[in-house]
């Protein structure tokens, strides 16, 4: 597959640019929206930032490349799908936290170690769905009812209203695997809890390069939250008529700001 680094280096500008590191084993796999630069060590010298999704089922890590050598590596438990770095306080040295969005959650790192977790705010569960469920863990349906149940629920209202649970369970392709799975789950509390699909920054106060920022969100239940930089509360949000892909905030969150979604 061409790259667009191959179709750059073999353009009539190609005597402009040189390769200064190449590694073709580095074994990456990652988005752009999953890579940043920025000065993490405030000494003017920028780092490159990495989210890799490893496998796409596990090995998923967080590095940051200090010219061509790693100089350090967290694991994420999710799959990633945006970084961006930003101050979150004003003191000194003005070092940057970095903010890696993974599943319902936001990691927070500062000074390359891991400082603050948030969390979605979990989402209103169907009254139909916490019914079928409740007479589940009563034994009060058996798997076919439970299955038939839930499906029609899904043809009503669609699957981005169901819980998680209910969306691995319509999955399934026999009802010896249902039969284990309600099985497994039907005693535990059910909970709907969205992802995170887009993720940008939003200086607060100030225009200057390096001020407080706000970190603004995009949630597959169509939502944008706002985040409080320094309690990382929601001081803000917003519904959409469908579920954020990319998102772009500009202005300044105390004065007037702006913010441009794409949606699916």
């Amino acid at each position: 597959m061409t790259t667009f680094l191959d179709n750059l280096l073999a353009g009539p500008d190609s005597e402009r640019w040189l390769t200064a590191h190449n590694d073709p084993l580095a074994g990456i796999y990652t988005f752009s929206s999953c890579l940043a630069l920025s000065d993490l060590g405030g000494d003017g010298d920028f780092r490159l930032v990495i989210a890799d999704l490893g496998s796409g089922e596990f090995n998923m890590k967080l590095r940051v490349f200090k010219g061509t050598q790693q100089v350090t590596e967290n694991t994420i438990i999710d799959l990633p799908t945006g970084v961006v770095t930003f101050h979150m306080d004003t003191n000194e040295p003005r070092i940057p936290a970095i903010a890696v969005a993974s599943g319902s959650h936001i990691y927070i790192y500062k000074n390359l170690r891991p400082y603050f977790k948030f969390t979605l705010p979990t989402l209103d569960i169907q009254p139909a769905e916490r019914d079928i469920w409740d007479q589940a863990a009563r034994d009060t349906l058996n798997t076919s009812q439970i299955y038939e149940n839930l499906s029609n629920l899904r043809n009503e209202i669609g699957d981005a209203r169901l819980t998680a649970r209910t969306q691995r369970l319509l999955m399934l392709d026999s009802l010896q695997e249902v039969e284990q799975f309600v099985e497994t789950h039907k005693s535990f509390p059910l909970k709907r809890q969205t992802v995170v699909t887009c993720i940008d920054t939003l200086n607060k106060s100030y225009a200057e390069e390096g001020s407080v920022a706000c970190l603004v969100l995009g949630t597959e239940s169509s939502s944008v939250y706002i985040l409080d930089p320094e309690a990382f509360t929601i001081m803000d949000s917003l519904a959409l008529p469908s579920p954020p892909v990319f998102l772009t905030a500009a202005g300044l969150y105390d004065v007037e700001y702006r913010i441009l979604v794409v949606c699916r």
